[in-house]
């Protein structure tokens, strides 16, 4: 996603953190440009959430990821892993020491099953039109994002799901988005590594992302803020989440019970 300069290599390799209760590998973030883990992906319970250090916008979301979790006392951090310009995420999953990567549905769906996208592609100055219309056209273009969505979903081995896609397009500069396909946000996930409460908050904060809030997140952190930053207003906003006083245990179990309720 563009040459880095210095400036954003020092904001991206600062935005490479982790949780309190995790400690770093003795590789720095830029070490194993294929795979830097910048985690101790080992320990029982960590979470390690993918992304492209090179691209601010997958910093935001992956951020987003990572605070939602973190919040309520789960081990998770970032790992950076340039390797998203010649991989799927499937094969990032399958063959890195991670538990989530960040894609959008258009684009995975062309890496995974390039005959299936292509029956969806048209040029996206006619899909951005076909939006903006009408009411009618509207529901057209949500129906077909959901159903490039499903098609991605179709080709996932029985180990690894996703959530509900989010509402947000992202990864604009991609082929698939040059050909139309909608590029809503999605967490593909190893399965199994989440619970039933932590999927659900996955599910939640997916689905209140928007594409304006996301790119002016990304924006910030372009200009050279730091994405923790970035990204604490809009947490603070949509989930309650203030990522300076992250809640205590009986905090999390007690809104655990409330949303149960």
């Amino acid at each position: 996603m563009g040459k880095v300069n210095q400036r954003w290599r020092r904001v991206a390799t600062a935005a490479i953190v982790t949780a309190s209760a995790l400690s770093l590998a003795s590789c720095t973030p830029f070490e194993r440009p294929e795979i830097a883990t910048v985690l101790n992906v080992g320990a029982e319970g960590t979470l390690a959430i993918a992304v492209d250090p090179a691209s601010p916008e997958q910093l935001v979301i992956g951020e987003i990821y990572n605070q939602v979790l973190a919040a309520y006392g789960r081990p998770v951090g970032l790992a950076a892993n340039s390797s998203f310009a010649s991989r799927s995420p499937l094969d990032i999953l399958k063959e890195d020491n991670v538990d989530i990567v960040v894609g959008c549905t258009g684009q995975v769906l062309t890496q995974l099953d390039p005959q299936t996208a292509a029956s969806f592609t048209q040029p996206s100055d006619e899909a951005a039109g076909a939006a903006d219309e009408n009411t009618t056209s509207s529901a057209s273009e949500a129906e077909r994002q959901d159903e490039v969505y499903a098609a991605m979903v179709a080709t996932f081995p029985a180990n690894v799901r996703s959530v509900d896609p989010s509402p947000a397009q992202a990864c604009q500069d991609s082929e698939a988005a040059k050909q139309g396909l909608p590029e809503n946000i999605v967490p593909i996930i190893k399965d199994g590594r989440l619970t039933r409460t932590e999927s659900t908050r996955l599910n939640f904060i997916t689905r209140v992302m928007s594409t304006k809030d996301i790119e002016e997140m990304t924006e910030r952190v372009e200009a050279g803020e730091t994405v923790r930053s970035a990204v604490a207003e809009w947490l603070m906003e949509y989930a309650s989440i203030n990522i300076n006083a992250p809640k205590t245990k009986d905090e999390d179990e007690k809104d655990g019970t409330q949303r149960a309720a």
